[in-house]
């Protein structure tokens, strides 16, 4: 959803931070996440492990049922194990657990029917749990695998946390409520990556790449819901930044969320301004804008800028790399005008023909752009490191279009950021065929979650972590 508008003329120079909580997540390792190996062994169900024996009123004794119970009883498992630590004193269980049917008759819960309620949702009025196993359940189920319905109950569990723990208030706006929820379902997963699950296991690469997935899949859509909505739930930027700082640092983080640290950082505020939810087609007015920004963005890192044609051109032994590659001897952006315009569309149901948004497309031409201004300092652009750099880079410029009223950034330039853009952008880096964290030769970091975290440092912090945390 970039959009061109007319603005006054650039103000402050590309060192410029943007609001938001400075990331302390140990070294950016390219090999580790958050300080635990990179894996792609297996996620989901453990073979062979006897299934938890927690009461559900309504099972219809169902795969759907077996598969939250177990995932209940090893949530429950974890947080009586660091509940004590947390917050100083022990964790109850969840008194009841519920399972229903949407389509069906429904029953009772918290004084509504489940009739047609394709839903999961913690009732701290009856301190209960339940799940659609009909619809929800089996949904999640078949588009993301079984890891979705146990991140989709974490999720759920972690409201229960917050009544236990005290963290939630009835002053708190809903987004808070749901950031803390999901950083606690980060937490949670750190524990079962870690090994220390009885029925699941999650690798730190696709296993993870996957449950960050769910988030952006169940975020609010763009523009739907202000900070201060009665069901924001978060966008995926917001819900995946959460997760990660409970993978990273633990329920501590999470209920150290509140009102002032989730603000500084949502990017979950209502349009306001006309035309600034409309996306630009990828054509020669809307590359010029793009190209204009990217200038103004890194103009103070004295960088010469690079030329961007709309042809593909041929670099020597560089390999060429679509939708857009990068040629350091002439100093040389080319791009594919077709791919980008592919990549532009929205995500649809046709996996041959999905895009993932405007903003995902020129975010692919940031990247190369980012690759030259690397290159004039010296940096190597080949390695893991030029990667995330390279994400980073182009956090920071998406940072720097942004215009919030809540943070009140004084974004650079006439091109525009909306908030729904940055969905994009975390969508194409979960992906496996996107540059905006590739090297020069278009290969990515194995995990979407050094990816997703090099971006939103940029994001947040703006240039110079770039170069000082994934240095050369």
């Amino acid at each position: 959803m970039l959009s061109a508008i007319a603005c006054a003329a650039l103000v402050g120079g590309c060192s410029q931070a943007i609001s938001g909580t400075p990331t302390t997540f140990g070294s950016y390792s390219t090999t580790d996440v958050a300080g635990l190996p990179v894996t792609d062994g297996p996620s989901g169900p453990r073979a062979g492990v006897p299934d938890a024996e927690l009461p559900v009123e309504g099972s219809d004794g169902g795969e759907m049922d077996r598969l939250a119970r177990n995932a209940v009883a090893d949530v429950s498992a974890y947080w009586a194990e660091v509940f004590p630590d947390a917050f100083g004193t022990e964790f109850q269980p969840v008194k009841r657990l519920a399972s229903y049917d949407s389509g069906g008759a429904g029953i009772r819960l918290c004084g509504e029917s489940t009739a047609g309620l394709a839903n999961a949702f913690y009732c701290p009025s009856e301190d209960v749990i339940a799940w659609d196993r009909a619809e929800l359940l089996p949904m999640l189920d078949n588009s993301f695998g079984p890891m979705a319905v146990v991140a989709v109950l974490a999720h759920e569990m972690g409201h229960a946390v917050q009544h236990r723990a005290g963290t939630a208030t009835g002053n708190d706006p809903v987004i808070v409520l749901e950031q803390q929820a999901d950083c606690f379902t980060g937490a949670f997963f750190r524990h079962v990556a870690e090994g220390s699950s009885e029925h699941f296991e999650v690798s730190t690469g696709p296993g993870l790449n996957q449950v960050m997935g769910v988030l952006n899949y169940i975020r609010d859509a763009p523009g739907d819901s202000g900070f201060t909505g009665a069901n924001a739930h978060g966008s995926a930027f917001d819900r995946v930044t959460a997760f990660q700082y409970g993978f990273s640092e633990g329920p501590k983080r999470c209920a150290a969320m509140d009102v002032a640290d989730v603000k500084q950082r949502t990017t979950q505020f209502q349009f306001w301004k006309d035309g600034q939810d409309s996306d630009l087609p990828v054509d020669a007015a809307t590359l010029a804008a793009v190209e204009e920004s990217l200038r103004a963005v890194f103009r103070d890192t004295g960088a010469e800028p690079p030329e961007i044609v709309t042809e593909r051109t041929s670099c020597g032994g560089v390999p060429t790399t679509s939708p857009a590659s990068y040629c350091p001897d002439t100093n040389t952006v080319s791009l594919d005008v077709a791919e980008l315009q592919r990549i532009a569309q929205p995500p649809t149901t046709n996996a041959e023909s999905s895009g993932y948004g405007d903003f995902a497309a020129y975010a692919q031409v940031a990247s190369r752009y980012a690759l030259s201004v690397q290159h004039a300092a010296g940096l190597s652009l080949d390695d893991e490191q030029a990667g995330l750099r390279t994400a980073c880079l182009v956090g920071s410029w998406s940072g720097l279009l942004i215009e919030d009223p809540i943070g009140q950034r004084n974004p650079v330039g006439t091109l525009r950021v909306a908030p729904g853009d940055v969905d994009e952008g975390v969508a194409a880096l979960l992906g496996e065929d996107s540059l905006i964290a590739a090297d020069l030769s278009g290969d990515q970091v194995p995990t979407g979650f050094a990816r997703v975290e090099a971006f939103r440092i940029g994001f947040q912090e703006g240039i110079s972590p770039c170069t000082t945390k994934y240095g050369g």
